[in-house]
């Protein structure tokens, strides 16, 4: 089957209802749950310039006070109801697992195929995520993570991210909720898209147990095409780099036994 038609497949049987994307029931409702969340006071600023001018990237734990990270992993873990995001063709698909559940075993087939054969020679990611951003701009703002949204647009967060990456004229942030299991990944790619004015991407991180083993680990790709540093994935931990920087997301192995949790997105000029 072309890829052309398995987006055709989904588009025709949507089962993202409004009220899955604000994860609760059809035919409920609910009020928001109020996440504080508060940056770290103890976050150096300086050093963290320092360490991004000379390298482009930087991992800094304990970005946020405990409780706004127990806050946040606990909407990501217990409350958010995930959807399959993966790349068609030159199309971006989301898929809701009830459809893919639905989804006839010839058809899933196709798409597994379909999925490793465009991992091989051009770029591809699958992993479950949340967009955050394009349901908030859409109006849908009743789910706690959109909380992490808007901190991530506050004065405070915008002017550290200002402080540590020296670009003064970063004016927002998008984001999205991402949660990767076994089987997930994300091949190799710079993140410069034309027109987006991405300065900088960010994966804040949520993942209290990991080991390096399980993959799912953010690598940095030097000019000869070997891993030039890697980030294992951690609890309260920012993950900031600049763009375009060529990099991936490894294979999570079948034996990890906890999910990548994370907010991502990137640091944008305006217009």
């Amino acid at each position: 089957m072309p890829a052309g038609n398995f987006v055709n497949y989904f588009s025709d049987n949507a089962g993202w209802t409004r009220a899955a994307a604000q994860g609760v029931p059809c035919g409920g409702s609910a009020q928001r749950a109020h996440l504080q969340i508060q940056l770290n006071p103890q976050l150096n600023r300086r050093l963290g310039r320092d360490i991004f001018a000379r390298r482009g990237r930087i991992h800094i734990p304990d970005l946020l006070t405990a409780q706004s990270a127990a806050g946040i992993f606990s909407a990501l873990a217990s409350q958010t109801q995930w959807q399959l995001s993966l790349n068609v063709g030159q199309r971006h698909v989301d898929v809701a697992h009830d459809q893919l559940m639905l989804m006839p075993p010839d058809k899933r087939e196709l798409l597994t195929r379909a999925m490793r054969e465009q991992s091989r020679h051009g770029f591809q990611y699958v992993f479950e995520n949340y967009p955050l951003f394009d349901l908030y701009q859409a109006g849908e703002r009743e789910h706690p993570l959109m909380g992490v949204h808007e901190f991530l647009n506050s004065p405070d967060f915008l002017q550290f991210a200002r402080d540590v990456t020296g670009f003064a004229d970063i004016a927002f942030a998008d984001s999205q909720a991402t949660r990767y299991l076994p089987g997930h990944f994300l091949t190799e790619h710079d993140d410069d898209v034309a027109g987006k004015r991405r300065l900088a991407a960010y994966v804040l991180g949520f993942t209290p147990q990991w080991r390096a083993d399980w993959g799912g680990i953010l690598q940095f790709i030097d000019a000869d095409g070997h891993i030039a540093e890697g980030y294992v994935p951690r609890f309260n931990v920012l993950n900031l780099f600049r763009v375009p920087q060529k990099h991936n997301v490894s294979y999570v192995a079948p034996a990890a036994a906890a999910a990548r949790y994370s907010i991502t997105g990137w640091l944008r000029a305006a217009g």
